[in-house]
């Protein structure tokens, strides 16, 4: 039997597919089965790209993370140079919290990282090490390059983290303009030592 060729087309129908049913269904409730038939595409050829559920919702996960950062970024490069810290910091945070299904998936992943999946796990190591790299080129836009702010990335990413699992939960209502000041007075004190 010859090997079968992976298309960009394919994944991309995949990739489309299982997110408009995650959107309708929650994760949960939708299988790869059921992601194939609404790709147009066989249980084989959807196994052939995606070992696992998992494995899909990472990439789209990933593309949804990249989305966000180009917005974010081009944002900061437009209009978002001259602003005080505080407003890029509410801007970061307010575009981060709104996206729902982000937050939905971002902690099904982790569950699953945690559980039952080591190779997701692994993924998701290496993509904090990215989002984290991300996050300190964001800060020396804002701060400039007064150093290094790799402490500073990392707990914004595990206050993002925790925002998202609150606001899922429905705590209460996230005073993000209040958080907003807390890291611009923080990334501030970090510049000027």
């Amino acid at each position: 039997m010859g090997q079968r060729k992976t298309t960009p087309a394919n994944r991309e129908k995949i990739i489309q597919a299982a997110s408009q049913l995650i959107r309708e269904r929650g994760i949960d409730n939708t299988t790869l089965a059921d992601i194939a038939v609404a790709a147009g595409i066989s249980k084989g050829t959807l196994y052939y790209y995606y070992s696992t559920k998992g494995d899909l919702i990472f990439d789209i996960a990933d593309r949804h993370m990249n989305n966000l950062t180009d917005r974010i970024f081009r944002w900061l490069e437009s209009s978002g140079q001259d602003l005080p810290p505080r407003k890029v910091f509410r801007m970061v945070l307010d575009t981060v919290m709104h996206s729902r299904s982000r937050g939905q998936i971002h902690v099904y992943l982790i569950q699953e990282a945690l559980t039952e999946n080591p190779s997701l796990r692994k993924r998701f190591v290496e993509e904090y090490r990215r989002w984290r790299g991300i996050i300190e080129e964001g800060l020396s836009r804002v701060y400039g390059n007064h150093g290094e702010y790799a402490t500073m990335a990392r707990v914004l990413l595990a206050t993002i983290d925790g925002l998202i699992l609150q606001r899922l939960i429905g705590v209460e209502q996230i005073p993000i303009d209040s958080i907003a000041g807390y890291f611009e007075v923080t990334g501030e004190a970090y510049v000027s030592r």
